[in-house]
């Protein structure tokens, strides 16, 4: 099934020209990192946050390669099948997480018990909430859709998906994601009680929402903008939109000419302390005056963004790790939360969330796997 999840085809097009450098050098050498800045493994049961409860939502293989659905709760992991959980809240004591497993439709989880979803068999869920005991979730079954318990609620035929989903006090239902419209653009959206709304986007680009996230009654809606960029073609930026639709277009850190090809955002929080976006930065590997790679060059690195200002996290550009990616955040009491996915210098994607920019690795440094979401509990 095709899907924009992670970048619009014109996305992938144009990045997988201009990181042939990088992917050769991911395969040809060798990484050396510091123990400092590879990242310690979390014991199952510790406090990331003093005195909170932290939830991280996404998934592993086991010894046997399988991937396993599961959460980790305090570094404690609780497996819940083949599969993947995509996203997580908890809820009165109960953790309500949402994904797929294999061999069946989208599913979301209340603490063990699984629930399918209603659908045509190739259903995918990608995010969740709860609200006066019903459990809502979003994705696409053949076009954008949203879930209430396990009933579907179809959004948009065709070339659609919804990527987050909130549900205000006075039960209005938000879905954010996207819609190709007849002229071939991708274009970011919300749907309020089924009802579509266009947001912004470059003139003449493309745009998603991955996330959606409600703060003293306002609506945001965190995801990625692509402006037509005469060198590269498109040039995508991590984004958000407020409940008025005004865009904000994140920085790179720097622009086409010092090897930034773009970034992109998964997650987004906000509190009393300001705006939060997890994502990550695309680099286009260098080259010295012989053609040979420059090392600490090319790749995908994490980051997050508090109100506008990038803040580069361990397994990025500036520790000469491969690729990692930051896919949610949460803060709370000072403490800053992402989860995400590092390279290790054994060239595994491991899980992994920071703390406050420490590294923590979830299942060790040799088992391959993504941490998708995090969810503090008050």
């Amino acid at each position: 099934m095709f899907s924009y999840k992670n970048l619009s085809i014109l996305y992938s097009f144009v990045k997988n020209i201009f990181m042939k450098k990088f992917l050769l050098f991911f395969l040809s050498i060798f990484v050396v990192i510091s123990c400092g800045e590879e990242g310690d493994s979390v014991s199952a049961g510790t406090e990331p946050v003093p005195g909170k409860d932290v939830y991280v939502g996404g998934y592993y293989n086991n010894s046997s390669g399988q991937q396993i659905a599961c959460y980790w709760k305090n570094g404690k992991r609780f497996d819940l099948g083949e599969g993947e959980i995509s996203d997580i809240v908890v809820s009165d004591g109960k953790v309500y997480a949402v994904g797929y497993n294999f061999g069946g439709n989208a599913s979301y989880w209340i603490d063990d018990e699984q629930f399918e979803l209603e659908g045509t068999g190739n259903a995918e869920a990608y995010a969740i909430a709860v609200h006066e005991g019903d459990v809502y979730t979003a994705g696409r079954d053949n076009g954008a859709a949203y879930w209430k318990n396990t009933k579907k609620n179809k959004l948009s035929g065709g070339d659609s998906s919804g990527y987050g989903i909130a549900v205000k006090d006075n039960g209005n239902v938000f879905v954010g994601g996207y819609y190709m419209n007849n002229h071939h653009f991708i274009i970011p959206a919300f749907w309020k009680n089924g009802a579509r709304t266009n947001l912004s986007r470059p003139s003449g680009g493309d745009g998603e929402v991955q996330d959606v996230k409600i703060y003293n009654g306002s609506m945001y809606y965190f995801g990625m903008s692509m402006a037509p960029n005469n060198m590269l073609g498109y040039l995508p930026k991590a984004s958000f939109w407020k409940t008025n639709g005004n865009r904000t277009d994140l920085p790179n850190g720097g622009g086409w000419q010092k090897g930034i090809y773009g970034g992109e955002s998964y997650g987004g929080f906000v509190n009393s302390t300001g705006v939060y976006v997890a994502g990550k930065i695309d680099w286009i590997g260098e080259v010295d005056d012989d053609g040979n790679d420059i090392p600490g060059t090319g790749g995908s690195y994490a980051h997050y963004w508090h109100d506008g200002t990038k803040v580069d996290l361990l397994g990025g550009i500036f520790n000469d790790m491969w690729v990692s990616t930051a896919y949610d955040v949460a803060a709370n009491t000072g403490f800053v939360v992402v989860a995400g996915d590092v390279a290790t210098e054994t060239q595994t994607q491991v899980p992994a969330m920071w703390v406050n920019g420490e590294l923590i690795h979830l299942e060790g440094t040799d088992t391959h796997g993504v941490a998708k979401a995090v969810f503090i509990v008050e």
